[in-house]
């Protein structure tokens, strides 16, 4: 029962992400199955036409017949061809896009889980429409078509003659279903290898670690890395494939008796004239696409068996991959009380998955609305964990996160997150258009759009594109295309979070990548860019922590000290001492210019 509603969904599943792949796959099936028997009927009667009355005109309609239908098999083959061509690449793309789209809303913390990245890499790679539909499907219907056709044209020959075909061809068939069983056990390593070779790959052609894998002459760590996978992968596959050659040699001995067995037959029946010289030419043929007709059935259903399996294995990734339980997310998002604090973290906890170490510890803090937050600490502290519980890519391992009194995992997530604006340390520009990467699917106001283009101190470099706010960044999509600075990128990135208006603007070192002038220029509109909002700002450049109400220094995830400049300065504690060391080397870069 399981296989069978394995099999239902993928009829459900192939249909819902590109239907006309059913059209291209009957075009098929009828082409498949008539072009056998067109090529096996009319050479036997033409054979037993000259080899018996010789009647030309009968010969020349037969051998016309023939002609024509197989000029007519070709051409609708040829235009066949186009058609499926099309439906396949296009079902490709939609079968990628139907994958990409679990990423796009997976949880975060799923993402990086090595077990679940094994998973999708091998769903993907089985659970395919094109391998359903027009690999397994058109074989299997094709494949029994011919069977019963060619089946019928050997019971004329003799009924226990095809008895003994069938039985060495079962043989043949138990043999291929312990190739396709070892095939599906292997799956989960090659998946593994795959990704890790795709990795190495990246690493060493990828634009973005060019300058790294160079400057460091990395070269030699790349292949050391790749013959250490190379090494692993081939110890594995070797026994692999070891197995599977053994288990074809056998079936190399069975398909050779049944090849024996049958020519010899025929044969006898043809020299003792049991049968014509056309006939033994049709059941010659019939015997030999009866061969591969049941092979192809076989193989297809045992492809169908395990396409069922790779279900299950699908069903386990999503369930795995989103087993976040968003039922749960049925608030709306609360209105501004000023009674309460806007974010509370409330003896919050946090341990990265698959680790055993609490980067935050007990946590308890009141953000109020408008407040302008400085979140300060050596690295490792805490403080971009901090901001990505903020942003729920993770979940407390312990404690809540209120906002305005509302535990923020039972907030709707797309209302929630109109409420945040973030500029990340490690943020990503699109390969699209300027526009864009501002307003990113968010309604266009492109007066709003040139304040934050000025606001981020980019309105000098938009002026000097060529198409303006239309002009493309980098060249995936256009030619055209502009490269952009680090620092360029980060203003751009700064524009995108004023534009989008938030409540909360969240600032994860957004002056790392500026130059001096650069930076002081964000600072300067610092007040602009959160005008009438609440703001975080995480900076090791602690100057910046003049602009904002309160301090909280994180050190080995907790808050060791939390007030206002000159209170923490009064302390002479932790802050204090990182402040005057920043100080001190300031001075002394300023001395030496």
């Amino acid at each position: 029962m399981s296989i069978l509603r394995n099999i239902s969904f993928l009829f459900r599943y192939s249909w819902d992400v590109y239907r006309r792949i059913y059209a291209a796959a009957v075009t098929e099936i009828i082409l498949n199955a008539a072009e056998p028997f067109v090529y096996l009927i009319f050479p036997t009667l033409i054979i037993n036409e000259l080899t018996g009355d010789r009647e030309w005109e009968r010969v020349l309609l037969y051998i016309g017949v023939f002609i024509g239908a197989a000029a007519l098999l070709r051409a609708l083959k040829l235009l066949s061809r186009v058609f499926v061509n099309m439906s396949v690449n296009g079902c490709d793309v939609k079968n990628a896009l139907y994958y990409a789209r679990h990423f796009v809303v997976m949880p975060y913390e799923k993402l990086e889980d090595e077990k679940i990245r094994d998973m999708q890499q091998t769903v993907s790679s089985k659970v395919r429409v094109n391998s359903f539909v027009y690999e397994t499907l058109v074989g299997l219907v094709s494949g029994v078509i011919k069977l019963i056709g060619f089946s019928y044209i050997l019971t004329m020959l003799h009924p226990l003659a095809l008895a003994v075909l069938f039985g060495l061809i079962l043989i043949r068939f138990f043999l291929h279903k312990r190739l396709s069983k070892n095939e599906y056990t292997y799956q989960p390593t090659l998946a593994k290898y795959t990704r890790r070779f795709d990795y190495l790959f990246r690493s060493m052609t990828s634009f973005d670690y060019a300058k790294e894998a160079r400057i460091n002459r990395a070269a030699d760590l790349f292949r050391d890395k790749f013959r250490e996978t190379l090494s692993g992968f081939s110890l594995k596959n070797k026994k692999y494939l070891s197995g599977q050659l053994r288990i074809q040699a056998l079936s190399v001995v069975v398909s050779f008796a049944q090849t024996l067995l049958s020519y010899g037959y025929v044969a006898y029946c043809a020299v003792r004239n049991l049968i014509t010289v056309g006939e033994f030419n049709l059941y010659i043929g019939a015997i030999y696409n009866l061969s591969d007709s049941f092979n192809e059935v076989v193989a297809r259903c045992i492809e169908l068996k395990y396409l069922a399996r790779y279900v299950d294995d699908y069903h386990a990734y999503i369930r795995a991959a989103m087993s976040q339980d968003r039922s749960k997310e049925a608030e709306p998002v609360p209105k501004a009380d000023e009674n309460l604090p806007m974010f509370e973290f409330d003896n919050v906890s946090f341990v990265y998955p698959n680790t055993e170490k609490r980067v935050l510890d007990g946590i308890s803090i009141k953000i109020r609305k408008g407040e302008k937050l400085s979140i300060v600490g050596l690295n490792g502290a805490g403080k971009t964990t901090f901001i990505k519980l903020i942003c729920r890519l993770y979940q407390p391992t312990e404690g809540t996160i209120k906002y305005y009194g509302v535990d923020i995992s039972t907030i709707r997530r797309e209302e929630y997150m109109k409420e945040l604006a973030v500029v990340f340390q490690d943020f990503r520009i699109f390969s699209y258009s300027f526009l864009e990467n501002i307003v990113l699917g968010q309604e266009l106001d492109r007066e709003k759009v040139n304040r934050a283009v000025e606001t981020a101190g980019l309105s000098t470099r938009v002026k000097s594109l060529p198409h303006g706010l239309d002009t493309s960044i980098y060249k995936d999509f256009d030619e055209e295309g502009i490269e952009f600075s680090g620092g360029e990128g980060q203003k751009l990135v700064i524009a995108r979070a004023y534009y989008k208006d938030a409540g909360l603007v969240i600032l994860d070192e957004p002056t790392a990548a500026l130059d001096a002038i650069a930076e002081d220029e964000i600072y300067r509109n610092f007040n602009e860019i959160t005008s009438g909002k609440t703001a975080i700002f995480i900076s090791h450049r602690l100057a910046s922590t003049r602009f904002c109400d309160t301090v909280a220094v994180f050190a080995n995830g907790n808050i060791v000290e939390y007030g206002d400049h000159e209170e923490l300065m009064k302390k002479k504690s932790l802050y204090a001492e990182m402040f005057e060391r920043q100080a001190e080397y300031y001075e002394s870069e300023e001395a030496e210019r």
